[in-house]
Protein backbone atom coordinates (compact mmCIF):
# COMPACT_ATOMS: atom_id res chain seq x y z
CA UNK A 1 0.00 0.00 0.00
CA UNK A 2 2.26 2.81 -1.17
CA UNK A 3 1.68 6.17 0.47
CA UNK A 4 2.71 8.10 -2.61
CA UNK A 5 4.10 7.70 -6.14
CA UNK A 6 7.20 6.04 -4.74
CA UNK A 7 7.21 4.79 -1.21
CA UNK A 8 10.69 3.82 0.01
CA UNK A 9 9.19 1.74 2.83
CA UNK A 10 7.02 -0.38 0.51
CA UNK A 11 9.76 -2.84 -0.59
CA UNK A 12 10.98 -3.19 3.00
CA UNK A 13 7.48 -3.88 4.30
CA UNK A 14 6.75 -6.16 1.32
CA UNK A 15 9.84 -8.21 2.19
CA UNK A 16 8.92 -8.43 5.88
CA UNK A 17 5.33 -9.33 5.09
CA UNK A 18 6.39 -11.99 2.59
CA UNK A 19 8.67 -13.55 5.18
CA UNK A 20 5.89 -13.60 7.77
CA UNK A 21 3.43 -15.15 5.30
CA UNK A 22 5.97 -17.88 4.46
CA UNK A 23 6.70 -18.51 8.14
CA UNK A 24 2.99 -18.68 8.99
CA UNK A 25 2.74 -21.39 6.33
CA UNK A 26 5.56 -23.37 7.96
CA UNK A 27 8.65 -22.05 6.18
CA UNK A 28 10.52 -20.73 9.22
CA UNK A 29 13.72 -20.50 7.18
CA UNK A 30 12.16 -17.47 5.48
CA UNK A 31 12.74 -15.53 8.69
CA UNK A 32 16.50 -16.00 8.50
CA UNK A 33 18.85 -13.45 7.02
CA UNK A 34 16.75 -10.32 7.27
CA UNK A 35 18.61 -7.15 8.15
CA UNK A 36 17.38 -3.58 8.35
CA UNK A 37 18.29 -1.38 5.40
CA UNK A 38 21.75 0.20 5.63
CA UNK A 39 20.31 3.62 4.89
CA UNK A 40 17.08 4.52 6.61
CA UNK A 41 14.46 5.87 4.23
CA UNK A 42 12.41 8.92 5.04
CA UNK A 43 10.07 8.70 8.04
CA UNK A 44 7.12 6.37 7.62
CA UNK A 45 3.76 7.64 6.56
CA UNK A 46 0.76 6.91 8.76
CA UNK A 47 -0.32 4.14 6.35
CA UNK A 48 3.15 2.58 6.46
CA UNK A 49 3.12 2.74 10.26
CA UNK A 50 -0.22 0.93 10.34
CA UNK A 51 1.10 -1.70 7.94
CA UNK A 52 4.31 -2.12 9.96
CA UNK A 53 2.30 -2.49 13.17
CA UNK A 54 0.14 -5.13 11.50
CA UNK A 55 3.25 -7.05 10.42
CA UNK A 56 4.66 -6.75 13.95
CA UNK A 57 1.40 -8.11 15.40
CA UNK A 58 1.56 -11.08 13.06
CA UNK A 59 5.22 -11.68 13.98
CA UNK A 60 4.33 -11.65 17.68
CA UNK A 61 1.42 -14.03 17.14
CA UNK A 62 3.70 -16.36 15.18
CA UNK A 63 6.32 -16.25 17.93
CA UNK A 64 3.68 -17.10 20.51
CA UNK A 65 2.43 -20.00 18.38
CA UNK A 66 5.99 -21.31 17.92
CA UNK A 67 6.63 -21.14 21.67
CA UNK A 68 3.37 -23.00 22.35
CA UNK A 69 4.30 -25.68 19.81
CA UNK A 70 7.79 -26.00 21.33
CA UNK A 71 6.22 -26.57 24.75
CA UNK A 72 3.92 -29.29 23.35
CA UNK A 73 6.93 -31.01 21.76
CA UNK A 74 8.96 -30.71 24.97
CA UNK A 75 6.14 -32.26 27.02
CA UNK A 76 5.80 -35.06 24.48
CA UNK A 77 9.53 -35.73 24.53
CA UNK A 78 9.58 -35.84 28.33
CA UNK A 79 6.70 -38.32 28.30
CA UNK A 80 8.51 -40.54 25.81
CA UNK A 81 11.69 -40.80 27.85
CA UNK A 82 12.01 -44.09 29.59
CA UNK A 83 12.81 -44.15 33.27
CA UNK A 84 16.45 -44.77 33.93
CA UNK A 85 17.29 -48.39 34.51
CA UNK A 86 19.13 -49.10 37.73
CA UNK A 87 20.88 -52.43 37.64
CA UNK A 88 20.62 -54.45 40.81
CA UNK A 89 23.84 -54.46 42.80
CA UNK A 90 23.42 -58.09 43.80
CA UNK A 91 21.48 -60.90 42.19
CA UNK A 92 18.14 -61.65 43.79
CA UNK A 93 18.10 -64.54 46.25
CA UNK A 94 15.12 -66.85 46.61
CA UNK A 95 14.74 -69.35 49.39
CA UNK A 96 12.27 -72.13 48.89
CA UNK A 97 11.53 -74.28 51.90
CA UNK A 98 9.52 -77.32 51.45
CA UNK A 99 8.17 -79.04 54.38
Amino acid sequence: MPAGPWDPWAPILDDLEGRVVAAESGDLAALEGWAPPAVQPKPMSVDDQRRANGILSRQRALLSRIRDEQEVVAVSMRAMRRPQYNAATAPPVYVDRMG
